[in-house]
């Protein structure tokens, strides 16, 4: 069988997922000079940072954090793709170890009672497959030994893909897309809610009214990637 793999190794080897150069087969997703492009935020460790700053005047949040900086044609993008069409749940369950090594070192997320994920409309997840924020969702949430609630929010409508959308057009498409789920009763809890990825923020500011106006919650918000 080993034989078998390493045969198949020669003729098949591991690419890198965004330029395709050949990788060592223990190697994870990226080249080494294609990880070297992760830009790291250091959000974590201060507060009005440009991700916070995306809410400011438009909703009242806690705290607000990204692990990476998001660019386009790089590598996050490439392997947020991934994550979010092809199943490369890995790389969230990646993202978030590396997470979870830095929130030992900041108090922001102690009193957070609970941990929940923007939703998918339930038509695109059943075809989908799966969330691609459910594995790194219930990753932070056990980490920091909180509940995990997939289904807190509820995506009611089916909106076309944001990314080529303006700022405003994006909210306008999103802004009465979301619900809670009345079997919940969580009045003033501190919500942590998580997503992929923070462009301007619609999706993002679209929940957080959501569960304040439901709840009267205060919301933490972490994503993997964000764009400022």
């Amino acid at each position: 069988m080993e034989f078998l793999k390493n045969i198949r190794d020669v003729f098949v080897p591991k690419r890198c997922l965004h330029c395709f150069a050949i990788i060592p087969k223990h190697q994870i997703f990226l080249c080494t000079p294609c990880f070297l492009e992760l830009e790291l935020t250091d959000f974590l460790h201060y507060r009005n940072n440009p991700l916070e700053k995306l809410f400011l005047g438009q909703v009242e949040i806690e705290f607000a954090t990204a692990i990476y900086f998001y660019r386009k044609d790089s590598p996050i993008q490439t392997l947020l793709k991934n994550l979010k069409y092809q199943g490369l749940q890995s790389f969230g369950l990646f993202a978030a170890n590396n997470l979870i090594n830095n929130l030992k070192t900041t108090h922001y997320f102690k009193n957070v009672d609970l941990v929940t994920i923007v939703p998918l409309h339930p038509k695109k997840e059943k075809k989908r497959g799966y969330n691609q924020m459910e594995l790194f969702g219930k990753t932070i949430a056990n980490s920091l030994q909180k509940p995990f609630y997939k289904d807190l929010l509820l995506k009611e409508s089916h909106t076309i893909s944001q990314t080529s959308k303006g700022k405003e057009s994006r909210y306008k498409s999103v802004k009465n897309s979301f619900a809670t789920n009345s079997t919940y009763l969580l009045h003033k809890k501190h919500i942590l809610l998580i997503d992929d990825v923070a462009t301007t923020g619609a999706t993002l500011l679209a929940c957080c009214r959501t569960l304040k106006q439901t709840f009267h919650a205060n919301i933490s918000i972490i994503t993997i990637a964000c764009v400022v």
